[in-house]
């Protein structure tokens, strides 16, 4: 009687359930789709998930199908063209949009200037030997050098600490002294001023000292580490310090060119005419 008692209370207790086993194959068919719905694959210990990239920038401001087009006879210094690598290109396109170099007539400004001062990137340091240079107040280790032939210590001083300033954070508030405008002195105060935060915060600034020449130093610095690090930089740099953008006049012509030359500072202002000529059609054409 027992037995019988507690078979008919197991049975009243489930008795609720039977009205529903008809639903059963329902019920596990949303589960089933919950678990798919809400799974994500595993991702490997220690890896995170995938970044979307940056577009990728597949046109230059100055291509290297239109520096090749840029070629020409100067009646001075004969023929001229651009020697390009893929390197020099990226440091070229990087610089025009780092500095705001982007009109076609400041391009073509631009490229005028840096073809004639170096032959098209033939000599990214300045010809002459050691006499030479001292009867202009320089040596061969602060001779001109990149495509704007940027000269003397104080300058590379004053390009050392634009450098330091704008790419290392800790260095953001350190003074720089435009050189068009400041004297030596100032310049170097502020470039060793640096260098003294920079060695006290433990950071490695060698990357940018070695733009300013050291005799003693073992490996280029100096005119010969602008011409290998910073060509193109340079050359930005300088038109920006002299702003030679604000310079130029609305309409083209190689009266801007007169204009730039004068801040520039080199020779040859009819080589200067000549490379403009020859180059701001190339730009023209596709603008």
């Amino acid at each position: 009687m027992t037995e019988y008692t507690a078979a008919r209370v197991r049975e009243s207790r489930f008795a609720w359930i039977q009205p529903l086993l008809p639903l059963t194959p329902f019920f596990a068919g949303l589960v089933i789709v919950i678990l798919i719905w809400g799974w994500e694959p595993a991702q490997p210990a220690g890896e995170p998930l995938p970044k979307t990239e940056d577009p990728v920038r597949t046109e230059y401001l100055v291509t290297a199908e239109q520096l090749s087009r840029m070629s020409y006879t100067d009646s001075a210094l004969g023929d001229l063209s651009w020697l390009v690598t893929e390197s020099s290109l990226e440091e070229l396109d990087q610089v025009l949009r780092e500095y705001g170099i982007l009109s076609v007539e400041e391009r073509s400004q631009f490229l005028a200037q840096a073809m004639v001062e170096t032959a098209g990137g033939k000599w990214l340091t300045e010809l002459g030997d050691e006499a030479y240079f001292n009867r202009y107040g320089y040596t061969t280790g602060t001779r001109g050098a990149g495509y704007f032939h940027l000269t003397f210590a104080y300058g590379q001083m004053a390009f050392a600490t634009w450098m330091m300033k704008r790419s290392i954070p800790q260095l953001a508030d350190i003074t720089y002294h435009n050189p068009t405008c400041h004297g030596k002195a100032e310049i170097e105060d502020a470039y060793y001023a640096a260098l003294r935060l920079a060695a006290n915060l433990g950071l490695d600034v060698s990357a940018y000292s070695r733009i300013v020449y050291d005799a003693h130093s073992p490996v280029a610095t100096g005119a010969e580490d602008i011409a290998a690090s910073f060509a193109w930089e340079s050359a930005g740099y300088y038109w920006h310090i002299t702003g030679i953008s604000a310079a130029l006049d609305s309409e083209p012509g190689t009266h801007n060119t007169d204009a730039v030359s004068q801040l520039v500072g080199g020779g040859n202002w009819q080589s200067r005419r000549e490379a403009y000529l020859a180059i701001s059609p190339v730009l023209y054409e596709q603008s």
